[in-house]
């Protein structure tokens, strides 16, 4: 049992994480600091968010046109299904892949640590899970629900420049 919530924990912050950008953004970015880290430690974790954040900022712009490119085919009666279907599969897989590095990204800097810095790793972790279900520290995400959002709604929030009202 403890093992399934652990894992939801780290799903839903890794989510949480990757919804917010390059270093996480600053309201919901974990500090590290507060894990008492040593000097070797430290530097690890700052090598780690040094390669997430070339990832992160090689994969984005690629994950950008796609969505414009779908919300662009979805609006327009003329649009070919099996192109949508095409660019819904591409802009899928590198939303995955993307989440995929921010996991293995996580996993590594969580392997750095001892036990007690873990545990209060976890601690962290889900505080700030609690506060964004709560809506505490922002805007809503637009992407709610761990990530899934109907696609009538992505397409509202594409034309409608980013709100999500109904």
């Amino acid at each position: 049992m403890k093992l399934i919530s652990r894992a939801h924990v780290l799903a839903l912050a890794i989510g949480t994480l990757l919804s917010n950008g390059p270093c996480f953004a600053q309201e919901r970015q974990l500090d590290w600091k507060k894990l008492n880290l040593n000097a070797a430690q430290s530097q690890q974790i700052q090598v780690l968010e040094s390669e997430w954040n070339g990832k992160y900022m090689q994969m984005q712009p690629q994950i950008h046109d796609h969505q414009r490119k779908l919300a662009r085919l979805l609006v327009d009666p003329k649009s070919d299904s099996l192109e949508i279907m095409s660019t819904n599969q591409t802009l899928t897989r590198l939303k995955e892949q993307l989440r995929n590095d921010a996991t293995t990204n996580y996993l590594r800097k969580r392997a750095i640590l001892n036990q007690d810095q873990q545990h209060q790793l976890e601690s962290m972790m889900s505080q700030m899970i609690s506060s964004r279900q709560q809506g505490v520290g922002g805007t809503p995400q637009v992407e709610e629900q761990g990530g899934f959002m109907n696609i009538i709604q992505k397409v509202r929030w594409a034309i409608q420049g980013g709100r999500t009202d109904p």
